[in-house]
């Protein structure tokens, strides 16, 4: 390797180890282009082949197999994320979940992976609880040269476990309550023993109402058929000392197209805003199966300022 490639190689590593307002391992990114599209703010819904990801109590009120597979880029192409999950439905017995997410970077020199075995279970439709069981894993290239010849890599590699759970409650018709706790029990992912790497627990609370009850007092039926597929939702989230505010509105244009918005606002330690606009396209390929293609562009602002992220996930539905 040329030392002008060592050099790079060393200011990445920099920005990865030292500099988490650029990147930290296992970041809050988001998984599905759908929820991308919501601002994120998905913890009260959950009810797609994301749900595990943001609530696995979502699992509980999901009837159908459902598949997804998410690929997406950051940071200019610099970081990739892809994704594949799935949601088996048990009956009386509730759901269960699957998934694998891997975040590599393009100098494929660090790589993230995680996995997750999910089970929701509603106990009346007024209910549901579910739980996340987590592995964490982090590896850098150990034939890479400024790894290879840097004492602070212990080890090249690290795993660990954690826990999620996560409860939803609809009260009334049309509003949706939903809470989750994710990484209850401690993660340390260092590959250092200078400094330990735990990931922080993620706390997501948040509501999402039905619109159709606004849409029976609307007198514009084009409006009165749009508002009747329509969501509204709004999150709060906290974690590692930042607070995360989250809305989001969806609607179904007909069966087959939909559209969505979110906004999202980040503050303290580090800050930041965005704005994500989304879509879908749904084909009933025959009475048993679905594709839906979903697609999201997200503009940041603030620490991110002039970047963008695009999402794209196709979902099966059986």
């Amino acid at each position: 390797m040329t030392k002008l490639k060592i050099a790079i190689c060393a200011i990445w590593l920099f920005i990865s180890i030292f500099t988490p307002i650029t990147f930290a391992a296992f970041n809050d990114i988001g998984v599905g282009a759908r929820p991308f599209g919501l601002g994120g703010a998905f913890v009260a819904l959950a009810d797609d082949g994301n749900a595990a990801n943001y609530n696995p109590a979502g699992l509980g009120y999901i009837d159908d197999i459902r598949v997804s597979l998410t690929t997406a880029q950051r940071f200019k192409g610099r970081i990739t994320y892809n994704y594949i999950g799935g949601v088996l439905p048990l009956g009386g017995a509730g759901s269960l979940g699957a998934s694998i997410g891997i975040l590599s970077e393009d100098s494929e020199i660090y790589q993230e992976q995680t996995i997750r075995l999910s089970y929701g279970r509603a106990f009346s439709q007024k209910f549901s609880f579910g739980v996340n069981l987590t592995s964490f894993g982090t590896s850098f290239d150990e034939n890479n040269e400024f790894v290879k010849f840097n004492d602070y890599f212990v080890d090249t590699s690290a795993s660990a476990f954690s826990l999620d759970v996560g409860v939803i409650a609809k009260p009334v018709t049309g509003l949706n309550i939903g809470l989750s706790a994710e990484n209850l029990i401690p993660a340390d992912v260092s590959i250092s023993e200078l400094e330990e790497d735990n990931i922080p627990i993620n706390v997501r609370v948040g509501l999402a109402y039905n619109l159709a009850a606004i849409a029976e007092n609307t007198q514009q039926e084009s409006l009165r058929e749009i508002l009747k597929s329509g969501l509204g939702l709004i999150e709060i989230a906290f974690r590692d000392g930042d607070r995360h505010v989250r809305v989001g509105a969806e609607v179904w244009l007909n069966r087959s197209i939909g559209l969505r918005a979110g906004y999202a606002l980040k503050s303290g330690v580090n800050s930041a805003t965005t704005i994500a606009l989304g879509g879908s396209a749904k084909i009933s390929v025959s009475t048993a199966l679905a594709l839906q293609l979903d697609y999201a562009f997200q503009i940041l602002s603030g620490d991110f300022e002039d970047n963008t992220t695009q999402r794209v996930s196709l979902n099966l539905i059986f």
